[in-house]
């Protein structure tokens, strides 16, 4: 009879470490690889939407993969203007459209699209939201590049 518990105990122990384990690596969070490259675009004359289009190019640039090269990619049309013309360091309203172009010169799909204000002191919060939604962007429609 003692025996029969113990291994009953060794069995209980072994499948409480496993199942822990295997919960553990479900919990960490994995980065999935974006392979098909980013483009932005921008539109506006604007200093504020500037500074906003160059911080998010510098920082779709240090995150874009390299290789391998890829002829679909996914398109950030930014558009700007001032809020206020009278008073153009005020703040900025920018309108961002997320697209995938399959191949060159080909009809591109529409996806999602942002709107929304931007001033001096909320450029790179601005930037990381972009940043973020590209990501989900990405990996919601990544599978119309089926040369994945």
């Amino acid at each position: 009879m003692n025996v029969s518990r113990l291994i009953s105990l060794f069995a209980l122990l072994f499948t409480v470490c496993f199942t822990t384990q295997a919960l553990a690596d479900d919990a960490a969070p994995r980065k999935m690889e974006r392979r098909t490259p980013v483009v932005v675009e921008f539109e506006g004359n604007d200093t504020i939407g500037t500074t906003l289009f160059t911080r998010l190019q510098t920082k779709v640039n240090s995150t874009n993969p390299a290789a391998p090269e890829r002829e679909a990619k996914f398109r950030i049309l930014l558009s700007t203007a001032a809020e206020f013309p009278s008073r153009p360091g005020v703040g900025s309203v920018y309108t961002v459209v997320w697209t995938l172009a399959l191949s060159e010169g080909s009809m591109e799909y529409y996806l999602v699209r942002d709107l929304g204000v931007v001033t001096p002191d909320t450029v790179d919060e601005v930037v990381s939201r972009i940043i973020s939604r590209t990501e989900g962007v990405a990996a919601r429609y990544g599978y119309l590049d089926r040369a994945k």
